[in-house]
């Protein structure tokens, strides 16, 4: 009744089925990776800005000397272009 053409059409048609499953996983998995990476990316943005503010209130208010601040921005901004680079 069925020859060996039909199975071959069912084996082939899987194939292309998991596929085209393989793929889209690939892609989502994908995706979500680059979302990922963006969160981390924003998470540090938003970190080192958030300290930063705190570094410029404690030499505005003269509790760390000015010398301090100036390296520990620095050490900021190496800190956050080394995260950019990545």
């Amino acid at each position: 009744m069925w020859s060996g053409r039909h199975d071959s059409y069912f084996e082939e048609t899987g194939r292309e089925i998991a596929e085209q499953l393989q793929r889209s996983r690939s892609r989502r998995r994908a995706k979500a990776v680059k979302y990922s990476r963006e969160q981390v990316e924003q998470s540090r943005k938003i970190s080192h800005e958030a300290e930063a503010a705190e570094l410029e209130c404690l030499a505005v208010l003269g509790q760390i000397p000015q010398a301090e601040y100036k390296a520990r921005m620095a050490a900021l901004e190496d800190d956050a272009d080394e995260g950019t680079e990545k």
